[in-house]
Formats: C-alpha cells, structure tokens, sequence
C-alpha cells in the first residue's frame, strides 16, 4: 500500500512529543520533512527537543528545518508553565548530536512539495507561523498539499483567554491564512482535546511495557500530570497535539462537524478567538460556505490504546 506522505510542524512540547511518537510509529506514513516553530518554548529549544526524539526513536533520517522565531505582531509568549524551561521537562534524554539542516522550515516544506509526484499532508501542532509564511511565499504549490491536520482554536472554551485557545491566540492572523487558503483542514481543537485525555492508572502501563519510548513517554506524563492534574483538576493529561496525529491514523476516532471557520484577529478581548458556524449550510449566506471540518467527540479509550499501542509497537523495534 502506497504510504502517506506527511511533514510535520510542532513545538515540542509533552503534548507534541506524543504527536510524533504516534506519527513515527504507523507505517502508513512516509514522514518527508519535520519543521520546528517557537511555541511552547523557543524554536532552538523546540528544535532540541525534536532531534532527541528523533534519536531516541532512530529516526535521524528525517530532515529536521527550524522556522519562526515567533509570531507575525507580536511577541512570542512561551508555554512554559506547562511545558518547563527546556520545553520538555521530565525526560532524561541526552543532548542531540545530529543538527537541523541548512535552510529554513519555509524552503524545506517547498522542497519536499516540488520534489513530491503525489499530494502531501501537513501535520500542524505548534502555532500557525511557519506555514502561513509557506502560503504566501509559495502559493504555486498550494495544490500539492491534499490536507492540513491542525490543532488549535475552540467551539466554546479557551486556555490562553476566555475564549483563545494557544496555537491561535499566538499567532491568529497565521491560523487566519491557514483556512482561507482553500486546502481542506480537520481542526482540532480544546473542545475535542479535552475530551482526549490520559489517566495516571492508564499510562502506568508504559512502565510496564519498559521500552525506551514508553519509558520517555512516561517520564513526560508524570511532569506534564503536575500542571494538568495536580494544578488544573483535569481528570488526566490533555493529548492535545496528538490528536491531530490521531485523525490520520485512524479517522473513526473521531466525529467532525463540517462548518465555517474563523479566527478572530480584530477584537481585544476576543483576539484569536475561533468562530465556528455550526448552523447547517442551506441556513447561511451563500458567502459563508464550509471551508473545513472540526472535531467535536473522540473515543477516548481507543485513543488512549492508539497511545499506548503506538509506544509499545515503536519501543519494541528499536
């Protein structure tokens, strides 16, 4: 079976890390090029963490690139609190020998899509940033992308403000080209990822599976349990990021809701808000069509064994 062709954007990130994890053990996938962007901590960080994943899994034959420093208008604001000063707190990997290659996350993504004979996906897990650069830079290459997986915004809830969620508060006028750009998107958003969540008695199966993976897992899930359990009474740890992995491993995981979607990038209080319209299409203005699909259920305990499976499956080939 021909495997999917995949380059994935993140900022690991505890949550990112799970996202590749999962991303880097199905072997429906062809991952062509990873390309790192400040987020969750800055994008040298980021870009660390990426290549130590990448070790720990033997992976280095992947094309790491790093990009944006930061977002398009303002300043980054990091995650800090909820992902450490390396951005990874928790694990015990040592530090990376190999190194990003020689050109910027923008020119690698081109690469991949000019040198690719069939449509790519992309897999977006940090702020919107580098590939809306991507956008604008190549738009003779948008047709070479046949969908993007994103994680971000929010039907009803926020984190970084009442009603933003990270990735797009960061960067909204970023996630704002993203679906106008007319390729097909699955968002993934706090409504649906609040719902994919890990308990502490669920991943306590990775200390017994006992590979180098479910080990690094683990060590990630007990750091990341403090802010999510301990800190904000959320019954386990939030798989935010991997969920957008999740989708194209297996879509029946979730249910998605075909709408219009914007990202607010005029209000104040309301800036990167996520406007959904989940009224039925026939019931809107013809100027307002479903530009893409959001998630709104996922069945959490398969997810939960699509994790654990995944680090069992990965662990145990290295």
């Amino acid at each position: 079976m021909e495997k999917r062709k995949l380059i994935i954007d993140c900022d690991p990130g505890h949550d990112d890390a799970i996202a590749l994890v999962l991303a880097l053990a199905c072997d429906q996938f062809d991952i062509r090029a990873i390309t790192t962007v400040g987020g969750n901590q800055t994008v040298e960080k980021v870009t660390r963490n990426t290549l130590q994943i990448l070790e720990l899994c033997k992976r280095t034959d992947i094309p790491v690139a790093m990009g944006r420093t930061g977002p398009y208008f303002e300043n980054l604001v990091l995650g800090e609190k909820f992902h450490g000063k390396s951005g990874m707190d928790g694990n015990s990997l040592p530090q990376p020998i190999t190194k990003p290659v020689d050109m910027p996350a923008v020119e690698l993504i081109a690469k991949v899509l000019e040198e690719s004979d069939e449509p790519v996906t992309l897999l977006v897990t940090g702020p919107f940033s580098n590939i809306a650069t991507f956008l604008l830079a190549y738009p003779h290459l948008h047709h070479k992308i046949d969908c993007l997986s994103l994680m971000g915004g929010s039907y009803y809830r926020g984190n970084w403000s009442p009603i933003a969620e990270f990735n797009v508060w960061i960067d909204p006028e970023a996630a704002e080209i993203l679906l106008r750009s007319g390729i097909p998107f699955y968002l993934h958003g706090l409504d649906v990822t609040h719902q994919a969540y890990i308990q502490r008695d669920e991943y306590a199966e990775l200390r017994r599976i006992n590979n180098p993976v479910s080990n690094f897992i683990a060590d990630l899930l007990d750091f990341y349990s403090k802010s999510c359990i301990d800190e904000r009474n959320h019954p386990g740890c939030l798989m935010h990021d991997a969920t957008a992995s999740g989708c194209l491993i297996d879509p029946t995981l979730f249910s998605y809701l075909d709408s219009f979607v914007h990202m607010d990038i005029d209000g104040k209080l309301s800036r990167g808000g996520c406007l959904i319209d989940v009224r039925p299409a026939a019931w809107r203005n013809s100027e307002i069509p479903n530009n893409g699909k959001v998630a709104t259920w996922v069945d959490r305990e398969r997810f939960v064994d699509l994790v654990i499976n995944s680090c069992r499956s990965l662990g145990d080939s290295l």
